[in-house]
């Protein structure tokens, strides 16, 4: 094996098929990688109810990064964890869900969302997780620590409302788009690039000997930090140029692509090569 011992994937558009599904292809080529020695786990954007069967499936046995970097977990218990309320972003919140915009609250007992959509039926089946409606009039729903919002519709509309409103926040907050129509409100200087390098640092490993694998630009600093930083071929094209390899195939073929180029054959192609 290579000198790659840790590989770390995105989930959505990237590991998982274009029907959210393992392939037997994949876990193969992960099994493969472990029985090797290599260390194998994820990065996603989802937190850890839709996550739970995946990390099972892939029998991952180091932590993992969850909520674009505001958790990290393992198997056992929750390692470090940020969290938001949303007193001072109400408003924003609020204006986004009156103009159509699907509002979805990330907490620890599950789900929660302003009113029914067909755009939270539709995430709801792809995670494989239920959602309950919270009261937006009830004070509640501000207070109660969420690990991250996420919002489904036009992302440039949702971000000029963001632009006009954010200068009267008092605190901080990370903001990415995860998919084409998501826009997501972290805590501060979250991401999974920061999380990616506690990570390191918990396994004792460095940069050189990560790999990263990803397909939209929550992905971007995770492959920055990594010796070898991959896109998929359905990745975002502001993401490509940015990769050190960009491969021929889509969603979990990639990753198993980059996994036979890298990992199991001889040669190594780094950032800093």
């Amino acid at each position: 094996m290579s000198g790659i011992r840790m590989i770390v994937s995105d989930l959505d558009g990237t590991l998982l098929s274009e029907d959210n599904r393992v392939t037997d292809t994949v876990k193969d080529a992960i099994d493969r990688f472990r029985l090797a020695g290599g260390l194998f786990t994820i990065a996603t954007g989802r937190f850890g109810p839709s996550t739970e069967s995946i990390i099972k499936q892939l029998n991952i046995d180091i932590p993992f990064i969850l909520c674009n970097g505001g958790v990290l977990a393992n198997q056992d218990r929750v390692l470090e964890m940020e969290m938001i309320t949303l007193e001072e972003t109400s408003s924003f919140l609020l204006e986004c869900d009156r103009l159509g915009v699907t509002v979805m609250l990330f907490r620890e007992d599950g789900l929660h969302a302003i009113r029914h959509s067909p755009q939270l039926e539709l995430f709801e089946q792809k995670e494989g997780i239920r959602s309950s409606l919270i009261h937006a009039l009830a004070d509640d729903w501000l207070t109660t620590p969420v690990q991250k919002v996420v919002m489904v519709g036009d992302v440039k509309q949702i971000r000029e409302i963001w632009q006009k409103q954010q200068s009267s926040f008092r605190k901080q907050y990370a903001i990415t788009q995860s998919e084409d129509d998501l826009f997501e409100i972290l805590p501060p200087f979250q991401s999974k690039g920061t999380t990616l390098k506690k990570l390191m640092t918990l396994m004792n490993l460095e940069s050189r000997e990560v790999m990263s694998i990803g397909n939209q630009m929550n992905d971007l600093d995770m492959l920055e930090n990594s010796g070898i930083g991959v896109a998929v071929a359905n990745s975002h094209p502001e993401l490509k140029k940015k990769a050190s390899y960009v491969c021929s195939k889509s969603y979990g073929e990639g990753v198993v692509e980059a996994m036979e180029r890298f990992v199991f054959n001889s040669t190594i192609v780094r950032r800093d090569a």
